[in-house]
Protein backbone atom coordinates (compact mmCIF):
# COMPACT_ATOMS: atom_id res chain seq x y z
CA UNK A 1 0.00 0.00 0.00
CA UNK A 2 1.18 3.51 -0.94
CA UNK A 3 1.94 6.03 1.72
CA UNK A 4 0.50 9.64 1.39
CA UNK A 5 2.68 12.35 2.10
CA UNK A 6 2.75 13.61 5.14
CA UNK A 7 2.00 17.28 4.35
CA UNK A 8 -1.13 16.28 2.36
CA UNK A 9 -4.68 16.05 3.67
CA UNK A 10 -7.15 13.13 3.21
CA UNK A 11 -8.99 12.61 0.20
CA UNK A 12 -12.23 15.01 0.45
CA UNK A 13 -10.82 17.28 3.27
CA UNK A 14 -9.41 19.85 1.05
CA UNK A 15 -13.10 19.73 -0.76
CA UNK A 16 -14.70 20.26 2.76
CA UNK A 17 -12.40 23.30 4.15
CA UNK A 18 -13.23 24.67 1.18
CA UNK A 19 -16.90 24.90 0.96
CA UNK A 20 -16.85 25.93 4.35
CA UNK A 21 -14.85 28.85 3.58
CA UNK A 22 -16.85 29.30 0.95
CA UNK A 23 -20.21 29.26 2.76
CA UNK A 24 -18.81 31.60 5.67
CA UNK A 25 -20.45 34.88 5.74
CA UNK A 26 -18.30 37.50 4.17
CA UNK A 27 -16.99 40.30 7.28
CA UNK A 28 -16.79 43.89 7.09
CA UNK A 29 -13.35 45.38 7.69
CA UNK A 30 -13.26 46.97 10.77
CA UNK A 31 -12.88 50.85 10.31
CA UNK A 32 -10.10 53.64 11.18
CA UNK A 33 -10.61 55.40 13.99
CA UNK A 34 -13.06 58.51 13.51
CA UNK A 35 -12.72 61.96 14.98
CA UNK A 36 -14.83 63.11 17.57
CA UNK A 37 -17.84 64.53 16.48
CA UNK A 38 -19.73 67.89 17.78
CA UNK A 39 -22.61 66.66 19.89
CA UNK A 40 -25.16 68.36 17.79
CA UNK A 41 -23.73 66.50 14.43
CA UNK A 42 -24.61 63.73 12.56
CA UNK A 43 -21.92 60.82 11.19
CA UNK A 44 -23.06 58.57 8.88
CA UNK A 45 -19.51 56.36 8.22
CA UNK A 46 -19.41 53.05 5.32
CA UNK A 47 -16.25 51.00 5.69
CA UNK A 48 -15.43 48.59 2.87
CA UNK A 49 -12.54 46.92 1.92
CA UNK A 50 -9.95 46.58 -0.99
CA UNK A 51 -11.76 44.06 -3.72
CA UNK A 52 -14.97 47.05 -3.99
CA UNK A 53 -15.84 50.55 -4.58
CA UNK A 54 -19.06 50.72 -2.78
CA UNK A 55 -20.87 54.31 -2.51
CA UNK A 56 -22.25 55.77 0.58
CA UNK A 57 -25.63 57.81 0.22
CA UNK A 58 -27.61 59.97 3.14
CA UNK A 59 -30.63 61.44 2.33
CA UNK A 60 -31.58 64.30 4.77
CA UNK A 61 -34.35 66.12 6.46
CA UNK A 62 -34.38 68.47 3.55
CA UNK A 63 -34.78 65.20 0.56
CA UNK A 64 -31.41 65.84 -1.36
CA UNK A 65 -28.78 62.84 -0.69
CA UNK A 66 -25.18 63.50 -0.56
CA UNK A 67 -23.13 61.01 -1.98
CA UNK A 68 -20.33 61.32 -5.24
CA UNK A 69 -22.31 63.14 -7.15
CA UNK A 70 -23.64 65.53 -4.59
CA UNK A 71 -20.71 66.21 -2.09
CA UNK A 72 -22.70 68.64 0.14
CA UNK A 73 -26.73 69.70 0.80
CA UNK A 74 -28.68 72.16 1.40
CA UNK A 75 -29.44 71.29 4.97
CA UNK A 76 -25.83 70.84 5.77
CA UNK A 77 -24.59 67.49 4.89
CA UNK A 78 -21.17 66.82 3.28
CA UNK A 79 -19.53 63.97 2.23
CA UNK A 80 -15.72 63.51 3.04
CA UNK A 81 -14.39 61.89 0.53
CA UNK A 82 -15.51 59.40 -2.66
CA UNK A 83 -13.19 56.35 -1.58
CA UNK A 84 -12.79 54.26 -4.89
CA UNK A 85 -10.09 51.19 -6.21
CA UNK A 86 -6.55 53.37 -5.44
CA UNK A 87 -7.33 54.49 -2.20
CA UNK A 88 -6.12 52.50 1.19
CA UNK A 89 -7.72 49.62 2.84
CA UNK A 90 -9.95 49.47 4.22
CA UNK A 91 -11.60 52.51 3.23
CA UNK A 92 -14.43 54.76 4.75
CA UNK A 93 -16.48 57.54 3.51
CA UNK A 94 -18.50 58.88 5.89
CA UNK A 95 -21.56 61.79 5.71
CA UNK A 96 -21.48 64.69 8.72
CA UNK A 97 -24.55 66.90 9.17
CA UNK A 98 -22.72 69.22 11.91
CA UNK A 99 -25.70 71.27 13.83
CA UNK A 100 -28.22 68.21 12.02
CA UNK A 101 -31.30 69.19 11.49
CA UNK A 102 -34.48 67.61 13.17
CA UNK A 103 -36.17 65.04 10.86
CA UNK A 104 -35.78 61.77 8.96
CA UNK A 105 -32.13 60.42 7.67
CA UNK A 106 -31.94 57.11 5.29
CA UNK A 107 -28.63 55.63 4.10
CA UNK A 108 -28.22 53.83 1.05
CA UNK A 109 -25.23 51.76 0.04
CA UNK A 110 -24.43 51.21 -3.75
CA UNK A 111 -22.16 48.20 -5.20
CA UNK A 112 -21.42 49.33 -8.93
CA UNK A 113 -17.24 49.24 -9.38
CA UNK A 114 -15.24 46.29 -8.52
CA UNK A 115 -11.73 46.54 -7.59
CA UNK A 116 -10.68 42.93 -8.11
CA UNK A 117 -12.19 40.32 -10.38
CA UNK A 118 -15.44 38.22 -9.53
CA UNK A 119 -16.23 39.69 -6.64
CA UNK A 120 -20.25 39.16 -6.19
CA UNK A 121 -20.84 40.31 -2.87
CA UNK A 122 -19.74 42.89 -0.77
CA UNK A 123 -19.52 42.84 2.96
CA UNK A 124 -19.59 46.73 4.77
CA UNK A 125 -19.48 48.03 8.20
CA UNK A 126 -22.01 51.35 8.88
CA UNK A 127 -21.81 53.19 12.19
CA UNK A 128 -24.36 56.13 12.89
CA UNK A 129 -23.71 58.53 15.32
CA UNK A 130 -26.42 61.18 15.92
CA UNK A 131 -27.77 63.20 19.23
CA UNK A 132 -29.99 61.82 21.59
CA UNK A 133 -28.99 58.26 20.08
CA UNK A 134 -26.58 55.65 21.28
CA UNK A 135 -24.01 55.07 18.64
CA UNK A 136 -25.09 52.41 16.51
CA UNK A 137 -23.16 50.00 14.14
CA UNK A 138 -24.88 47.89 11.25
CA UNK A 139 -23.20 45.39 9.52
CA UNK A 140 -24.26 43.38 5.93
CA UNK A 141 -23.80 43.20 2.61
CA UNK A 142 -24.46 44.36 -1.01
CA UNK A 143 -24.29 42.16 -4.30
CA UNK A 144 -22.64 43.72 -7.42
CA UNK A 145 -24.76 46.17 -9.33
CA UNK A 146 -27.25 46.38 -6.16
CA UNK A 147 -27.96 49.67 -5.02
CA UNK A 148 -29.27 49.18 -1.70
CA UNK A 149 -31.68 52.75 -1.19
CA UNK A 150 -32.76 51.90 2.35
CA UNK A 151 -30.02 49.97 3.94
CA UNK A 152 -31.74 51.89 7.50
CA UNK A 153 -33.45 55.04 8.31
CA UNK A 154 -33.84 56.94 11.55
CA UNK A 155 -34.71 60.01 13.13
CA UNK A 156 -33.37 62.72 14.98
CA UNK A 157 -35.40 65.29 17.16
CA UNK A 158 -39.34 66.11 15.85
CA UNK A 159 -38.85 67.09 12.51
CA UNK A 160 -40.95 66.72 9.28
CA UNK A 161 -42.17 63.30 8.58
Amino acid sequence: MARRPAHTAPPGLALSLALACAAAPLAPPDPPPAPPLDPESVRVRLVFDASVDLDLYVTGPSQETVYFGNARSRDGGELDADRRCDSPAPRAESVTFPAAPAGLYRVGVDFMVRCADGVERAPYALSIEAPGRAPQRLEGEVAFGVFEARVTEFRIGGGPP
